[in-house]
């Protein structure tokens, strides 16, 4: 239950996870087409009847948010969407398969209205009466108004991660009561649901000062769910939250559930030590090892959004040179840096390859566009020599106009993935006359560092959504449309202008044929620019005790919070 389903992309820190375009996958739940591959949810589905009243469950998360407004680009984190799973509206349940349906608990109904007579679509959405914001106010049409105006760019000084979804509606209104809410957009969305997947209190929106700096703590006045704030533990970093008794819903099985900031390998070993109860995202034989050998534990897996990549910074020294940064896509050795990342897991590196920043392998729409940047390093020397990066007599690292063709790594200190990948990076490109310098950086900084735009390449991991062509514009394109300022996301800081008139074509495109070729026009475009190099796919590893039901791994798959608990 705890993937993000939102179009919105999420960071997270200890596997480096921020979230972004993930698709949904094909009925078949391959990664081949072949049969082959993860199973799509892993979850131990129980009725709520086979479960008992009470218990707790802690849980682990890298870092504990900052900035608690998850659409501020410094709150769009991994750990901060399962944190809100509990404590915020979440207006579909998702699927196996990634179909949804509404959330009674949050909508009673809605309809579409496709666009006629010159107005665009609009989508009305009944809103469930009883649902309220823990500061007793009904949940209405005021507050799906200000998220909207928050986070559709039109006011540049909100602080937003992705315009995404917002920027295709045209109008908030209220129907036939407050709690009808009208919806309309300038013309067919179909991905209208990812823009309203959620919703966030007014309060906490209107303001862009208090949308970018008001959720620095915890207010328990602008959240809802099935669970509330309780306390924060700041000496030993744990959030604890207890049952709402303001929620309206079926009631929360468990009586509590905290969350402690934990690094890895402290959070396996925390685990294995019955000092937590699940471990999520584990991404190393080491840590799955470390986790079974607690005596009641057990390792739920499935496919994983989550995909490793390098993000190239464009206006950094030699990275400005697009020769460079395709040769260095020529140079790196993706599928030796995957069998490394994954040694001693139970799969085979070769199958989580990935040639898309959109789809996943198997699913509609998926084609591989890697060709052209295939491991091939005399391509990659070729192409050095002839855009003038000459490699001197008795050298090892290549001039061009003097100076050295040397780039930076941010190689996150105590995180073996990180390190393992700049160490392999380094010596692919040591041996096309590429000098790679680490520069040895805290976790906690990274996202400073991102923020920043501090960095040469920096290695992380984006998580997709149920809505793979959803939020091109967040990661790939520009603020807004027409804009020459990168969005919050794009950390590579390029606009490209054949994308930027790809994004409104893709965002309305109701075939869905025709709109996956859109998608790969610009995910050939972002190929060719080497904005980003994928490196593989995750299989999601999950540390669970035996008798915890109703959460796991999952591709797609949502359950609901209140649902969680143990069999009796």
């Amino acid at each position: 239950m705890r993937k993000s389903a939102s179009a919105v992309a999420v960071l997270a820190v200890g596997a480096l996870a921020l979230s972004a375009c993930g698709a949904p996958k094909s009925s078949s739940g391959t990664e081949s087409g072949n049969g082959s591959g993860p199973t799509l949810s892993d979850l131990n589905i129980k009725p709520r009847s086979e479960l008992k009243e009470g218990g707790s469950v802690r849980f682990s998360v890298s870092q504990l948010p900052t900035n608690w407004n998850y659409h501020v680009v410094t709150g769009t984190s991994v750990d901060q969407d399962r944190i809100m799973q509990f404590t915020m509206p979440r207006n579909w349940i998702y699927a196996e398969d990634a179909s949804f349906k509404e959330n009674p608990d949050y909508i009673e109904s809605y309809e579409v209205t496709e666009p006629k007579d010159g107005k665009g679509q609009v989508v009305t959405l009944h809103l469930n009466p009883k649902a309220k914001w823990n500061s007793g106010r009904t949940i209405d049409w005021t507050d799906y108004e200000a998220t909207w105006k928050a986070c559709n760019g039109t006011n540049k000084a909100f602080d937003v991660s992705s315009t995404d979804g917002f920027n295709e509606i045209v109008s908030v209104t209220q129907g036939e009561k407050p709690t009808d809410v009208v919806v309309t957009f300038k013309a067919a969305y179909p991905d209208w649901s990812s823009a309203l997947s959620d919703v966030w209190p007014k309060e906490g929106m209107s303001d862009p000062e208090v949308f970018n700096k008001g959720w620095s703590t915890f207010k328990s006045e602008w959240h809802t769910g099935p669970f509330a704030f309780d306390k924060i533990d700041t000496s030993q970093k744990v959030l604890h939250l207890k049952r709402n008794d303001k929620w309206w819903g079926d009631k929360a099985l468990l009586d509590k559930v905290s969350f402690r900031q934990l690094e890895t390998p402290a959070d396996v070993n925390a685990f294995a030590n019955n000092e937590i109860d699940v471990v999520d995202a584990m991404i190393n034989s080491t840590a799955v090892n470390t986790a079974k050998k607690r005596s009641d534990a057990e390792i739920r897996s499935a496919g994983s959004r989550q995909w490793r990549h390098f993000t190239f910074n464009s206006k950094a020294g030699a990275l400005a040179d697009l020769n460079v940064r395709q040769a260095i896509a020529k140079a790196v050795n993706r599928e030796a840096i995957a069998k490394s990342d994954l040694v001693g897991l139970p799969i085979n590196p070769t199958e989580l390859m990935l040639g898309n920043h959109f789809y996943l392998p198997g699913q509609e729409g998926y084609k591989d566009n890697s060709a052209d940047f295939a491991y091939d390093p005399e391509a990659a020397k070729k192409q050095l020599e002839e855009a003038g990066w000459k490699l001197p007599e008795g050298k090892t690292i290549r001039e061009k106009d003097g100076k050295p063709l040397s780039i930076k790594y941010t190689m996150l200190t105590g995180v073996p993935t990180s390190e393992n990948e700049g160490k392999l990076l380094q010596k692919d490109l040591a041996a096309v006359g590429i000098e790679v310098k680490m520069v040895n950086t805290a976790p906690d900084d990274y996202q400073k560092v991102l923020q920043a735009r501090s960095f040469d390449v920096i290695a992380f991991t984006w998580q997709g959504t149920n809505y793979p062509v959803a939020n091109v514009r967040q990661i790939y394109g520009a603020k807004v449309e027409g804009s020459k300022e990168p969005s919050g996301s794009n950390y590579a800081q390029l606009i490209n202008p054949e994308i930027e008139k790809l994004i409104p074509q893709i965002a309305r495109e109701t075939d869905k044929t025709k709109r996956a070729e859109l998608g790969n026009q610009a995910d050939k475009l972002i190929w060719d620019e080497v904005h980003t190099l994928p490196i593989y796919r995750r299989i999601d590893y999950t540390a669970t005790p035996k008798n915890l039901a109703n959460y796991g791994s999952a591709t797609f798959q949502t359950v609901d919070a209140e649902d969680i608990g143990y069999t009796k």
